[in-house]
């Protein structure tokens, strides 16, 4: 397992964002490219299926023309984060109350900024959203958490997992 310092984590924020139609293969390059760093340990971050999924349950709104905007991408990589702790019912209210109380943009830009604060040992911003807040909380500390876990608590080498179960069934 690898372990991450997330002082090097940087969320990109909005005007970052190709502002282009990208085709499925490309959102998930993207992406994969912006929250790899967080999720060191697993195989894949997105996948098409997901991505139908988070259409077919209304989280993300459909492409136009099998193509995907800003506005995806970023709703994406939200999703994406907030999945590790949250069920999609919950990402759907959390996202909800964001578009209600700003701009797409800025509300994207915000929770950016509340990950990295909150990832990184310092508090939030002030005039965040109570339940961005939470759910942000939430998600850096189940992170730093597995971070932890990963550093304290290495995997067995895949031979020395061998040994042991062959030993343990010799036993038996």
């Amino acid at each position: 397992m690898k372990n991450y310092d997330f002082a090097q984590f940087r969320c990109p924020r909005w005007v970052e964002l190709p502002d282009l139609g990208l085709y499925m293969d490309q959102v998930l390059i993207v992406v994969e490219g912006a929250l790899r760093p967080l999720f060191p340990n697993d195989p894949v971050v997105l996948t098409s299926t997901m991505v139908n999924n988070y259409v077919k349950q209304q989280v993300l709104t459909p492409s136009e023309k099998k193509k995907y905007r800003r506005e995806h991408l970023a709703t994406l990589i939200t999703i994406t984060v907030l999945k590790r702790v949250l069920s999609v019912a919950e990402i759907k209210v959390v996202l909800e109350c964001l578009a209600e109380a700003t701009e797409p943009s800025a509300g994207y830009d915000r929770f950016c900024a509340q990950l990295e604060c909150r990832l990184n040992g310092r508090s939030g911003m002030e005039g965040c959203h109570p339940l961005l807040a939470s759910a942000v909380d939430a998600v850096a500390g189940k992170l730093i958490f597995e971070s932890k876990c990963a550093a304290l608590c290495p995997p067995e080498p895949p031979a020395e997992k061998k040994k042991k179960k062959a030993d343990e069934q010799g036993r038996n």
